[in-house]
């Protein structure tokens, strides 16, 4: 299924699928009526898949944020139930990187910005991720970040009777091992 003999810096026509060992990590910071201190709310999950194209083609990603959790079961309970209800996937369509910087092809890892766009709740929200890469060959390893505002997806931050307050920033971490498949 997956190409390991593949060349470090071959990846015109390569598919690089998502495998389970990506991960997704949502923050975003909180005050909570029974903490004297302000914190972040992290968020994980490794539900993420997808496909990675570095020769001319958009890439996809899709988060199952019904999947997510957090140091606090009612945390996780609120965001599928009340948050997201009728919205488990969440992807993220990159657009073209090529050209790749320079380095890429020579095992570095590399940084460069990336748009796309963020598909949730019905909407297209555009968002630009600053991404670090690099080819080992048999895998390709992305990190990406972003941010974006809870109204930028239609939403208000969340309030429930345990916050005080919530930031109005959410920080996205998308840490990504693709392999290359196999060429059919």
């Amino acid at each position: 299924m997956f190409n390991d003999s593949r060349a470090i810096g071959n990846f015109d026509g390569v598919t690089f699928m998502v495998t389970d060992e990506s991960e997704a990590t949502f923050t975003v910071g909180e005050q909570l009526t029974r903490l004297p201190l302000p914190n972040d709310a992290v968020l994980k999950t490794n539900a993420v898949t997808g496909e990675v194209f570095l020769g001319g083609r958009p890439s996809s990603i899709s988060i199952d944020i019904h999947r997510l959790s957090s140091d606090q079961r009612l945390r996780d309970n609120w965001v599928r139930t009340r948050m997201f209800p009728q919205d488990r996937i969440a992807t993220s369509i990159l657009n073209n990187a090529t050209p790749l910087p320079d380095g890429f092809t020579g095992s570095d890892a590399v940084t460069f910005i990336v748009s796309g766009v963020l598909e949730i709740r019905g909407l297209s929200v555009p968002l630009e991720f600053e991404m670090e890469a690099r080819d080992g060959g048999d895998v390709l390893f992305i990190l990406g970040r972003t941010t974006f505002e809870w109204s930028d997806i239609g939403m208000e931050a969340p309030n429930n009777r345990a916050t005080i307050s919530v930031d109005d920033e959410v920080r996205v971490e998308i840490l990504l091992r693709a392999r290359p498949l196999l060429e059919s």
